[in-house]
């Protein structure tokens, strides 16, 4: 059994596996939609030019109908969200031109309420969205002549005397020449969505960054600036491989997100999706092949718990599988696939302060197949030169055979070894003997006493006298005991 400590999570503790608690359609959403937004925990959206917001019943999302409430304020708006230090509202709408615009909604404290406009440069604010201080402010804004090319992501900082600094493009990292657009806040990452960072530019997918970052250096720790961190892109099911995901959003208060995707090919509406539980955790994924490098479908990969499974896949056609773990867990995984031995491995997901929001872990495996009645073949399993005593790799890689055995205690297995260290055919029969002795004590100790085995030596009946260096076990499984 192999421990491998992956210490790539940071932040608190997920509450669930990443996306392994309920992920669901929630609503069809009429029309294009511009963006998705919680206030007061409350979602709203714009879609067929009119601000939508979603009607409730206990948990069940009803459907969307037209605001009452917010076009009260302003009857166009297009995109609200509320500003987490102060409590205004700030919402987006039209001008005659089409270009989007910024305003607050603010209420006095003698109870009277004034709208204002904040032109924030001439910039087109779209999609507006707070860090949870609100000291920062992220949008998307295309300019042509300030950005990068298309929508990009710009940020500005709200000073001691409440105003807004001159916008600053987030930079070459995060922005491209395509379009970065509907950022959203959770904790302290910036989620957005793009179809600039993948070669294939056709759809929009959901990014992640950290806002800010620490990071060790040889003896000293820098903080990355906003804008600066790398940027990942979120897995499945938050991203598909034929639609457009546009928007992510965060409900705090009922410790859940959404996203809303559309299925570009068939033209269908833009959908509402949801996941509940936390976003933070490992995605642990890699391939499984056999021996021989070649890629192995169907193998079951189970995370283990406790006795209880907690997380499961089936690797795909190339051998490819990936797992949603939960931050500082210990896990034992299983790879188990009909006529190989099952390979187990243990998982320790511990935390640090990686700048990625899903840490990402590779584990690639290799599988002995097992073959019932043919001889299977070990080599160099004990120490090195003449040493007697099986090597940690000798007992690890007897490991699944091992645990075949253990499973299925009325087997039995024909042991036979050869050792041609020298070309002194007594002395490789003698090393031999005491190396299957050894052999024989490990295996009693730690098998069913119902295994039965048959120790042979195979140097007893040859020469064993070339010099080769090799030191090879034969093992023979059958079913019954001989």
């Amino acid at each position: 059994m192999i421990a491998m400590a992956v210490a790539l999570c940071f932040g608190a503790a997920a509450q669930e596996s990443a996306f392994t608690a309920d992920h669901q359609k929630m609503a069809l959403l009429p029309g294009e939609v511009s963006g998705v937004s919680i206030v007061d925990g409350d979602i709203y959206c714009y879609a067929s030019q009119v601000l939508l917001t979603a009607q409730r019943s206990g948990g069940h999302l009803l459907g969307f109908w037209a605001d009452t409430t917010i076009t009260r304020v302003a009857p166009e708006v297009n995109y609200v969200v509320r500003h987490p230090g102060t409590g205004d509202l700030y919402f987006t709408q039209l001008d005659r031109r089409g270009n989007s615009r910024l305003y607050f909604y603010h209420v006095r404290e003698d109870g009277k309420a004034k709208v204002k406009r904040l032109k924030m440069n001439n910039l087109a604010v779209e999609h507006p969205t707070f860090t949870n201080s609100g000291r920062i402010m992220i949008f998307s804004a295309a300019d042509k002549r300030r950005g990068f090319g298309g929508y990009d992501l710009w940020y500005a900082v709200l000073d001691e005397d409440g105003k807004w600094s001159r916008p600053v493009n987030l930079g070459g990292r995060i922005n491209t020449s395509y379009d970065e657009m509907t950022p959203s806040i959770y904790r302290d990452c910036l989620l957005f969505s793009s179809n600039g960072h993948d070669e294939d530019h056709a759809y929009l997918n959901i990014y992640s960054t950290r806002l800010l970052s620490l990071r060790d250096g040889a003896d000293t720790t820098k903080q990355l600036q906003i804008g600066r961190c790398r940027v990942q892109k979120l897995p499945e099911p938050l991203n598909s491989a034929d639609a457009d995901d546009l928007d992510m959003v965060i409900d705090t208060v009922r410790d859940c997100g959404y996203w809303v995707s559309k299925r570009v090919e068939s033209d269908t509406d833009s959908q509402l999706f949801s996941f509940n539980g936390s976003l933070d955790g490992v995605l642990l994924s890699g391939r499984v092949s056999d021996r021989f490098d070649s890629l192995l479908a169907g193998v079951q990969v189970t995370a283990w718990q406790a006795g209880l499974v907690a997380a499961h896949a089936v690797t795909d056609d190339e051998g490819f599988y990936r797992l949603y773990l939960r931050c500082d867990q210990y896990y034992d995984i299983t790879y188990h696939l009909d006529g190989y031995f099952t390979e187990n491995e243990q998982i320790n997901t511990t935390k640090n302060d990686g700048e990625y929001l899903i840490a990402e872990a590779t584990q690639n495996v290799s599988l002995d197949k097992l073959s019932l009645g043919q001889s299977m073949y070990y080599d160099d399993l004990f120490g090195p030169g003449a040493s007697v005593e099986l090597s940690e790799f000798g007992i690890e890689r007897l490991e699944p055979l091992v645990r075949f055995l253990t499973d299925n205690p009325s087997m039995s297995a024909e042991m036979k070894l050869m050792c041609d260290i020298t070309s002194d055919a007594v002395f490789n029969r003698l090393l031999t003997e005491n190396r299957l002795q050894n052999l024989q004590e490990y295996l009693y100790r730690v098998l069913p006493p119902t295994v039965s085995l048959t120790f042979v030596n195979v140097c007893g009946n040859s020469n064993c006298n070339s010099a080769s260096g090799q030191s090879r076990l034969a093992v023979v499984v059958e079913e019954g005991a001989k």
